[in-house]
């Protein structure tokens, strides 16, 4: 076989192979990959402005939350400091005083005798 043969039967090879493949049928031209690449350039920064609009729309939930958490925080230590007012001595003393109740002088304390506690007559 010469190489003139050889050259012939690999190009036709290369032929057959071309036909079978089916990317060859789409081949883009350059316009065409600079269009595709356009449009992947424009939908990547749409997807980037996306995600940034959302982390900034979370950064403001964020802190509102924060804020919130500081509230109810302040709200509770004034809750239990209402809770110590209300439970103090004085307080107690002065509602004995309001309601004009009596101070027990003697108090008795009842033993059971048993482990019943009802009375029978």
């Amino acid at each position: 076989m010469s190489k003139f043969m050889i050259s012939a039967k690999l190009h036709d090879l290369k032929e057959k192979f071309y036909k079978k493949n089916i990317l060859t049928k789409y081949q883009l031209n350059s316009r065409s990959w600079l269009i595709v690449l356009m449009i992947l350039i424009g939908v990547s920064g749409l997807l980037y402005l996306a995600q940034i609009n959302g982390l900034a729309t979370k950064g403001y939930e964020i802190k509102d939350l924060e804020e919130k958490s500081a509230e109810l925080r302040d709200k509770n230590k004034k809750l239990k400091l209402q809770i110590t007012d209300l439970r103090s001595t004085a307080r107690l003393n002065q509602a004995v005083k309001e309601l004009e109740m009596v101070e027990v002088a003697r108090v008795e304390y009842l033993k059971a005798n048993g482990t019943s506690v009802a009375i029978n007559r």
